[in-house]
Order: structure tokens, then sequence, then C-alpha cells
């Protein structure tokens, strides 16, 4: 089975095969959650896209503002188009820079540096205690001890049989700490659309999620609403945000 972060990156990459292709169709076709990180993935990038349009048209509409003040008519006459022409390569050029280079101003060492795992705060381990056999109690003695493919395997069992939103968040972590970063985005962002009391939290690790997949633009807009919030790690997503800048 071809791995889905994978096929996702290339998909928006423009660079699946045709065999990679009819995976990747039968994937939106019969799994859900697929489905969904691929629907957020475009929600994001379409915003991204509407964000540059905007700075783009800013920073045209001033070199039409400075050509317009040059000495003669027969000046501005040829030199206009020309700048203009000029001005937009560059700002494509430098577009297609940020959206593919490998560099991304070191977002690797941005994430190992903000990471840190989010504690076990729901479910209180008593050691020693042989009575508690509970799943709950299974899911989280794993995720503590950071077995994270048993935590998996457990938390995604307790969301069959309850409804308690942290379950996704805490899916989101072990995912996230394997290296499972898609399937941890899809997670923080099911929190996020339901409003759960780790919305704020899941802000915070579906960005260093994003700047794990070097996707600077989508971390830049999830932290930016996370300070707006002003609540978890408004400090840190500030300064993460001056840096990546």
């Amino acid at each position: 089975m071809m791995d889905k972060e994978e096929l996702v990156l290339k998909y928006f990459d423009g660079s699946l095969t045709e065999e990679e292709k009819v995976v990747f169709d039968q994937l939106v076709e019969s799994d859900a959650e697929f489905k969904s990180q691929v629907e957020f993935e475009k929600d994001v990038k379409s915003v991204i896209r509407n964000k540059e349009n905007d700075s783009h048209k800013k920073k045209l509409q001033g070199f039409e503002s400075e050509l317009s003040g040059g000495s003669t008519q027969k000046n501005r006459t040829f030199w206009k188009p020309l700048s203009i022409a000029a001005s937009i390569a560059l700002l494509i050029g430098v577009s297609w820079f940020v959206f593919n280079s490998d560099v991304f101003n070191g977002t690797a060492e941005l994430y190992a540096s903000n990471y840190e795992k989010y504690p076990n705060t729901v479910y209180t381990i008593t050691r020693g205690d042989a009575t508690d056999e509970s799943l709950e109690r299974l899911a989280f003695e794993a995720y503590e001890t950071n077995d994270y493919d048993a935590a998996i395997t457990y938390l995604t069992e307790l969301k069959e049989k309850t409804r308690l939103d942290y379950v996704d968040f805490y899916l989101g972590q072990a995912y996230l700490a394997k290296g499972a970063n898609l399937k941890a985005i899809n997670k923080f962002q099911e929190i996020i659309s339901i409003n759960s009391e780790f919305k704020d939290e899941a802000y915070w690790y579906a960005a260093l999620s994003h700047l794990k997949l070097d996707q600077k633009k989508e971390a830049e807009i999830l932290l930016m609403e996370l300070v707006k919030m002003g609540t978890y790690k408004m400090k840190e997503a500030t300064d993460l945000l001056e840096k990546l800048n």
C-alpha cells in the first residue's frame, strides 16, 4: 500500500504517476478520513493563494505609481509595460521558489525547538492498581510510556465506543510523535472544527505538524489564529511567526 502522506504531497505537487492517481482517486472515494484531509489541504492552499494574489496586486499597484512619476510621457510609455512585465516575472519567480524550495528557513529546526509532547491531563493512572483494566487506562498508559502504536490502537477503539472529544486530540498527538503528520493534522482539524476544549492546543500542534512537512504558509495561518485568540502558547506562536517571516 502506498503511503497516504506521500500521495497527498505528490497530488498537490502535481507529480502523481498514473498508477498513483488511480490509488489516490480510490482513496478519496473509499476513505473518509483521507478525503477530509485532502479537502482541508485544498482549503488552506486556497486561502494562501488569495493572500498571495492580494499581496501581488498591492505590489504591482505600487510599481505603477512609481512608474507614473517619470520625467516624460515618452519614457513612461516605453518603460512602464517593460517594468510591469519584469515585476510580474519577479513576483512569480519568488512565489515559485517559496512554494518549491526545500530550505524554508529551517522549518524542521523550528519544529524540533518548539515541539513538546502534550501531557496526559485527562486520565489519572494510579500505579499498581491491578483492578483498573479499562480501555482508557490502556490507551493513556501506552501514551505516557511512548508506545504510540499501542496508544493509537487503544484510542481508536476508545473512539468507537465513546464520544469523548479529547480522544481525537490524543490520537493526533500519537500520530505526530510517530511522524504520521497528515493524520495528525486531520485529527487536530477535527478538534478545531467541533470547538473542543482542546481547540487552542490543536491550533498549535497542527501548525507544528505543517512545519514538519515544510508547509510554512499553512503553519503561519494557524499561528496567526492562535495569536488572535490570545490564550494557549501566544508568546511562542508570536515568536515562531517572527522567525518564519
